[in-house]
């Protein structure tokens, strides 16, 4: 028996896209990761070797330093010391002390530092590298020649005196070695750093990709869902007028019978009802270039009080103080519309209400503050969806609409906790 095709197909493809996608910006992380961690590995290594990669130094620069003094046909000069100096100046050597009891310094080459007050006790200790500034000093005993005179017939090499020496190494080798763990240490950071910059700018056109797919289907569900409510809508109307009509004339006929009469005119209150609900389809299935004409936004808003100020007792709605201000080009029936939405949404969630309208930034915006619970975070997107509504008769479709009429203008509305308690819708409009 053949498996259904659903498990055959496997997941959606934007799910697989999206699976790849997050793969291939783990792997970039990973990556970078992964290459920091080494260079830094390296690095660390490098340093740790260092020490070992010195004191070898320095032991070679003394062992040729030693060799070079027992080859000396007399007794040590300046000029000797100087061709030693320079023939292991490739190997670090930068500077040579010879220091012999009852004789003056023999010194070539510039110290980095002064001399120990008592170097022969230094060099009976250890004959470890010590550092001084950027160089290693190395302090020992080494045998050089002496005059022919006090050697008694016996050869030079084999009757030399112990001398203290005193030399300065500059560490090239591991100086070189660190120079290049630097290098390799910044090369895996840049390359680090510009693997988690990609991957973090995947990451935001993931998430902006992401935004627009579910954008794209919540406009591909509205347009499925107008068309059907605009069908709906065209084929309820007739047939609702003409029940309204004779639900009236009914209403009208039954006045007198208090009992029937309240029947009839509860059929006219939802035949009227449901003649706003089919109002509102229309309204939010409507299409067409917007009627732009100058406007003023004061007097708009003042409109739009005064058109829901009338089932509502005096002193639940205020409007700020309004300045008549430059007009706009605005469609000002749509925009009429979605300010008597709002304020008629916040007088019925909670009074007093508070509305005002100013310019801000180049652009002009609508403030509507009601005194009601709010709206918590998780709904405020979904309330501006068609049908969705928390109101026992409300149709749903008030800031649907509104959305529908301010993004045609090129705004944006939205909905937040208002200082105090509330929800503050706020509608921003550029300039037309």
């Amino acid at each position: 028996m053949s498996a259904p095709a659903s498990s055959r197909s496997g997941p959606p493809p934007r799910l697989r896209g999206a699976a790849a996608r997050l793969v291939a910006l783990l792997g970039a992380a990973l990556l970078g990761g992964a290459l920091l961690v080494t260079a830094w590995a390296s690095y660390a290594s490098v340093r740790a070797a260092s020490s070992t990669l010195l004191r070898g130094q320095a032991s070679a620069v003394q062992q040729a330093v030693r060799a070079h003094l027992l080859e000396l046909e007399g007794p040590p000069s300046e000029a000797a010391l100087q061709a030693i100096l320079e023939d292991e100046t490739p190997a670090g050597l930068r500077a040579l002390v010879l220091l012999d009891r009852g004789h003056a310094p023999l010194r070539v080459g510039q110290l980095r530092g002064p001399l120990l007050p008592d170097p022969a006790r230094v060099a009976a200790l250890a004959e470890e590298p010590v550092r001084v500034g950027d160089r290693v000093r190395l302090t020992f005993r080494a045998r050089v020649p002496v005059e022919e005179a006090a050697l008694g017939g016996r050869n030079a090499r084999e009757r030399g005196r112990p001398t203290l020496v005193v030399l300065e190494v500059e560490p090239v080798q591991a100086e070189a070695l660190r120079r290049a763990a630097v290098r390799t240490l910044a090369i895996g950071a840049v390359a680090a750093a510009a693997l988690f910059a990609g991957a973090l700018l995947l990451l935001r056109w993931l998430l902006r990709q992401a935004e627009l797919e579910r954008q794209l289907e919540r406009e591909r569900r509205l347009a499925g869902l107008g068309e059907m409510s605009a069908v709906l809508a065209h084929e309820i109307k007739n047939p609702l007028a003409s029940l309204k009509g004779n639900a009236q004339l009914l209403a009208h006929a039954l006045a007198d019978s208090e009992r029937h009469g309240a029947k009839a005119r509860r059929v006219v209150d939802e035949a009227v009802r449901l003649e706003r609900l089919t109002g509102s389809l229309l309204e939010y299935v409507r299409t067409g270039e917007l009627h732009r004409e100058p406007a003023s936004p004061a007097e708009l808003l003042q409109e739009a009080a005064e058109a829901v100020r009338t089932g509502s007792a005096p002193g639940q709605l205020a409007l700020a103080p309004q300045e008549s201000g430059a007009p706009w080009l605005l469609d000002k029936e749509r925009i009429r519309q979605v300010l008597v939405n709002l304020l008629d949404n916040a007088l019925a969630t909670g009074a007093p209400v508070r509305a005002s309208v100013r310019e801000e930034a180049g652009q002009l915006r609508f403030d509507v503050q009601d005194a009601g619970p709010g709206v918590p975070p998780s709904e405020r997107e979904r309330i501006f969806e068609p049908f969705h509504t928390t109101r026992t008769r409300g149709t749903g479709l008030g800031l649907a609409v509104a959305r529908r009429v301010v993004e045609q203008h090129g705004g944006s509305i939205r909905v937040q906790e208002a200082p105090g308690g509330g929800a503050l819708f706020t509608v921003v409009l550029p300039r037309g």
